[in-house]
């Protein structure tokens, strides 16, 4: 006969259970989260692998939860590679900004529906200031460095004589 202890003890080891259980979503509907500290070791069989880590994922990189566990959760990389990754690197990421007016519309083929120039980023954004390498360098007269030099005669260290061994200082 079944008593109430046994199916209340059942009861909580079922709750438990459910509540231990893994959460699993497809890639496509995958919650996305950010890495939050840099040099976030990522492992592409498993945390318990022998050879360590395979990458480290810097800060604020991007990341699809596929399966969340105990202490790492399996996730989807942009460039579709999957591993794990510790659950306390990982938070929530914030929305993703909304695509511009320049955005590229999948139907004309890769061209800005508004300017017919070619799409530039993610985003659709453009920098338009100054780039580093159109910076002039300033103009300074220094005449080039002399190569002919002569080297540098150092002078041969002097002998030293060695002292003599010394007598064991024994007392009997």
């Amino acid at each position: 006969m079944i008593t109430f202890r046994t199916i209340l003890a059942l009861g909580i080891v079922g709750a438990l259970a459910s509540c231990a259980a893994p959460k699993n979503f497809a890639p496509d509907q995958a919650p996305e989260f950010v890495i939050i500290r840099n040099y976030t070791p990522f492992y592409r069989v498993s945390p318990m692998q022998r050879s360590g880590p395979d990458a480290s994922l810097p800060a604020d990189t991007r990341v699809k939860l596929l399966s969340q566990d105990m202490g790492y959760s399996r996730v989807q990389l942009e460039d579709q590679r999957t591993g794990y990754v510790a659950n306390d690197y990982m938070a929530a990421a914030p929305p993703r900004p909304p695509e511009s007016r320049e955005s590229v519309d999948s139907s004309d083929g890769g061209s800005s529906a508004r300017s017919g120039t070619k799409r530039r980023g993610a985003s659709g954004s453009r920098y338009r200031g100054e780039q580093v390498n159109d910076t002039p360098l300033p103009d300074v007269n220094v005449p080039p460095p002399d190569l002919n030099i002569a080297p540098e005669e150092i002078p041969a260290p002097a002998a030293t004589p060695t002292p003599p061994p010394e007598k064991p200082k024994f007392r009997f």
